[in-house]
C-alpha cells in the first residue's frame, strides 16, 4: 500500500461515514417534519372540533334558558287548571286568587330571567 492511496482511504472512509450520518440525520429531520406536519393537522382538527362543541353548548344553553322560561309558567298554571271557582284545597277561594297566581307566575318567571342571564345563557 502506498501512501498516497493510504491517505485516499483515511479521507474517504470519513467522508463516506460523514455523508452517511448526514444522511441518516437529514432522513430523521424529514421524519420529524412529516410527523410534526401531520401533528399539526390533528391540532387543527381538533380545534375546529372543539369550536363546533363550543357553539354547540352555548345554543344548548340557550334553548335551555327558553325552556325554562316556558315551564314555569305552564307549571303554574296547570296546577289549578284556571279553574278558581273550586279551589278550596290550595286556598284560592277569593276573589285574590287569578292575581295571586299571575303574580307568582310572573316573579317565578322574571327570578329566572335574572339567573339565566347571570350565568351568561342568554
Amino acid at each position: 500500500m502506498t501512501f498516497n492511496t493510504a491517505i485516499d482511504a483515511a479521507t474517504t472512509t470519513p467522508t463516506t461515514a460523514a455523508a452517511e450520518e448526514q444522511a441518516q440525520t437529514l432522513a430523521v429531520l424529514h421524519e420529524i417534519r412529516d410527523e410534526l406536519r401531520d401533528f399539526n393537522k390533528d391540532m387543527d382538527r381538533l380545534n375546529a372540533l372543539t369550536e363546533d362543541q363550543v357553539k354547540s353548548t352555548v345554543e344548548n344553553r340557550k334553548l335551555t334558558a327558553l325552556t325554562l322560561m316556558f315551564v314555569i309558567p305552564s307549571t303554574f298554571a296547570a296546577i289549578p287548571g284556571a279553574n278558581f271557582e273550586h279551589l278550596n284545597e290550595y286556598g284560592f277561594d277569593n276573589f285574590f286568587a287569578l292575581p295571586v297566581l299571575l303574580g307568582t307566575v310572573l316573579a317565578a318567571s322574571l327570578g329566572t330571567f335574572v339567573f339565566v342571564k347571570k350565568k351568561g345563557w342568554l
